[in-house]
Order: C-alpha cells, then structure tokens, then sequence
C-alpha cells in the first residue's frame, strides 16, 4: 500500500507539476503536515482514483517509468530496448520530459550521455515511487507452489555442480511438486538479458555483474576458487599456483568462448588483461571429474565444488591465483517480475538453500566432511 515513504518519494516531482488539479492539492496537505493520519485517505484517492495517476495534463505513469529507463540506461537506444518501445517515441517522451522538468536531465558526454544534477537528484526518488505503485497494483496471493504447475527455467553460469543445482531442484521440487523445472544452458548474457525481458526465463545464477547491468540483481553467495590437477601433474605438490604458473598451463573449461563476459574465471582475466590457454571445452560441469585425473589439465571452479571432486578422485586442490579473487554469485531477474509473488517466492527459495549450503561449508572448516554427510 502507500505509505507516508510513498509521498515522500513525490516531493522532488514538486517543482513539476502546477498544482492546480484540487486533488494534487490535497495531497500535498500529507507533505507539509505532521498528521499523515489526517490526509491518508485524501491523499491516497488523489492519487488513485484515475486510472492514470496525473498530477497535471503533461506528466503521467507512462512518462515516470521511460524517465527510470533513461536514468538508468543513459541512453535513448538501450531505454528503448529494455521498454520494448521505439527510439523515436522515447526521443519524444524525453523532449516532453525536459519540458516539464525544466531541465535536460541527460547531456551529451564525449561519446555517451550523463545525468545532469537535477536528474541525479530525482533518480532514487522515481524508482521508489515506481515500486510502491507496482506493489499496490499487483495481484495478491497470485502465486501457489503447492499447486502451480508453470514451467521455470533458471539459467545457471556458474559451476557448482553437484553442490548448489540439486539443492535447489531438490527444495523446488518440496515446495512445488507439480511445477516443471529447466536449468537452462548458458548462451551470450546479451541472449540471456534478452530471454529475461521476453519472459523465456525467470531467473539467472552469474558470478559477474557486469554482463548483466540495468538488471534487478541480489548477492547469492561468495567463496574461493581453486584449481584442480592430476596427482601426477608436475605442479600437483605444490600449494598454490602463481599467475605466471597459471597462464603456462593448458586448461579445461566449461565456458565456451561466446560467454566469456559471463563466466566468472576469463571474465576476470579478461579484466586483467590475460587469456589462459584453454585447450578442452566441455557442455558440462560434470565432465571433469572423467578428464582431469591422469591428465596435465588444470580445472579452476569454486573451492567447495573443488573439495567435493578431490573426496573421491586420485586429484589435488590447489589455491588458484590470488589475482582472480573470489567468487562472487548473484541472482539476476527482470525489473517485470519484481513484485510478482511467483518470482519473490524463487527468489527467497534459491537464497535460502545458497546461506544453509555454503553457511554449513564455511562454519565446518572441513568441506569434504561436509559433502560426505550429504
């Protein structure tokens, strides 16, 4: 529902709008008064009642949301794109948005655009009251996991094999039992964005921010990487390899080259300004626990992912390189499913057994334990 932090978020729209409609003026009463109480209702029938929320005749929802994907994108093209609206019509709505703001809110900047000041300072303001008005039009209770049977499909990048995938379609399956559950390959995150807005798929497991920006996005889990090799390998006894080490060395990788961007280890590299030798792509996770033992392969994946191969196979764990950091995994999801109950309940349920998974892992201390009593 609206909320006093509702009306707050309309107090830089102020200067905008001419006042004149006797409903705006009542809800103005909520700002500068201390007794909200008295207004609510006032003040949310002004802002209600119509089906489109105007304050005067040249500002309305439509105007609110093409001034979020500007801000957010600075750039007409990429707005239009993420809008699913032609370049020509967001040109219009930005001309007609300069007007009523009195300002340019976006500038030219060498070869892209900038926020001006005033579009700096009413950015958080237009995506806080676009929320609570999703919030207050979305269908409550529209979502059943005991008895929906919709198709999800999750893309996942990042390779924790046998660790995080089966906990997850083991707790979807529990709470859902008739849905339909695809963990979807990988392609191009530009696909993958694509596949999000046109509803193909409904959530993404990445390691990298950047491939995925101007997406809604929630930090799922960090942990270290480590290398995997052969017991025979040259290098097996020692504890850690270098980066100089690293590069020298073939690779086996489930990162075909069209997702680089996307994958947490030669994303990094790429930023680094490296390329490793990879010299063996495979489609899966899975199929390096048959290729690295006996081999000179080096496999880099997370260390809990890393330990759980080492419990059973005649291979050794290695600390990778400090220079690629940690891993790092978010969830990624479209602004259009935000409020819907369907996606907060994937959501909330793909986090959850992420923290029980890896709190369990860091707590113990001792990994391949934890994955025996699995």
């Amino acid at each position: 529902m609206l909320t006093a932090q509702s009306f707050a978020h309309m107090k830089p729209f102020a200067n905008a709008f001419d006042g004149r409609s006797e409903r705006f003026r009542t809800a103005q009463k909520c700002f500068r008064s201390a007794q909200f109480s008295r207004y609510r209702q006032a003040a949310y029938a002004a802002c209600t009642r119509e089906p489109v929320m105007t304050f005067d005749a040249r500002i309305d929802l439509r105007h609110l949301r093409v001034l979020r994907a500007l801000l957010a994108e600075n750039s007409v093209s990429r707005a239009a794109k993420v809008l699913g609206q032609s370049q020509p019509a967001v040109s219009v709505a930005l001309r007609q948005l300069r007007e009523i703001f009195g300002d340019p809110l976006l500038v030219r900047s060498g070869a892209g655009m900038v926020r001006t000041e005033r579009a700096e300072s009413i950015a958080e303001a237009v995506g806080g009251l676009l929320d609570e008005i999703d919030e207050l039009v979305a269908p409550p209770g529209a979502f059943d996991p005991a008895t929906s049977d919709r198709h999800i499909r999750i893309v996942a990048y990042l390779g924790l094999g046998s660790l995080l995938i089966p906990a997850v379609v083991k707790a979807v399956r529990t709470e859902a039992p008739h849905v339909r559950l695809e963990i979807v390959q990988p392609g191009p995150p530009e696909v993958t964005k694509q596949q999000l807005q046109d509803g193909e798929v409904d959530l993404v497991i990445a390691s990298r921010q950047g491939p995925f920006q101007n997406l809604r996005f929630a930090p799922l889990l960090e942990c270290d990487f480590a290398c995997i090799l052969s017991s025979t390998h040259a290098l097996a006894g020692q504890k850690r390899l270098t980066i100089e080490e690293y590069l020298s060395l073939d690779h086996l990788s489930p990162s075909p080259s069209a997702v680089v961007l996307g994958a947490p280890i030669d994303g990094r590299l790429l930023d680094l300004g490296y390329k490793r030798n990879v010299v063996i792509t495979v489609p899966e996770f899975a199929l390096a626990r048959y290729i690295v033992p006996g081999s000179n392969l080096v496999f880099t994946t997370a260390r809990p992912y890393a330990e759980e191969l080492a419990a059973d196979l005649p291979v050794n764990v290695l600390d990778a390189p400090p220079e690629l950091g940690r891993m790092s995994a978010f969830l990624f999801w479209h602004e259009k499913s935000h409020h819907s109950a369907f996606g907060k309940w994937l959501r909330g349920t793909v986090r959850t057994v992420a923290d029980r998974l890896f709190r369990e892992c860091d707590s113990d201390r001792d990994i391949r334990s934890t994955l025996r009593r699995r």
